[in-house]
């Protein structure tokens, strides 16, 4: 087995795992940072919370009641708790069929145009082949080291990817 066929192997796993691996770091990144633009939003509200409490106690001291500033403080805490599902939800499957079904289709139909034109051409390549030598010859001609290394990353990215699929 040649040196090339064996690298595009690995090659084609480790196309695979990279885009995983960023992929978890990305969404680590995304979180703190969401978690710490949701302190922020927290702190603030908090603060505009007091200050205006601080504001009603003043103005209003005699017309409010208990009651109901706890239940503006309430109604702001519900506002930030929808806002954290809202995010928690960012990224999940519509509902929607079709655009659900689009998404889910993009890479696999990308993969087989390609495998197709890729056939397509080795057919060419063997037909014209068959026109000149004899068959045994012509397969032994079109099918070389490229072609090994290429399949080889092809098995290498789709095993790696059923492993990690099974694994999560």
């Amino acid at each position: 087995m040649e040196l090339i066929t064996i690298l595009s192997a690995l090659g084609g796993g480790l196309m695979r795992i990279v885009p995983e691996a960023l992929n978890f770091l990305n969404k680590r990144t995304d979180n703190s940072h969401e978690l710490a633009m949701m302190d922020k939003q927290v702190a603030l509200e908090q603060q505009r919370g007091k200050s205006r409490t601080d504001e009603l106690a003043a103005v209003h001291l005699a017309t409010m009641s208990e009651t109901e500033l706890k239940g503006s403080i309430d109604q702001t805490l519900g506002i930030l708790s929808l806002q954290g599902e809202a995010l928690r939800g960012q990224m999940q499957m519509t509902g929607n069929r079709i655009v659900d079904g689009l998404n889910f289709l993009v890479r696999p139909l990308t993969t087989y145009y390609f495998l197709g034109c890729y056939g397509m051409y080795k057919s060419a390549m063997l037909y014209a082949a068959f026109q000149q030598a004899d068959m045994w010859a012509a397969i032994l001609q079109s099918y070389d080291g490229d072609d090994r290394a290429i399949l080889s990353a092809i098995l290498g990215f789709w095993f790696v990817g059923r492993s990690i699929e099974k694994r999560v």
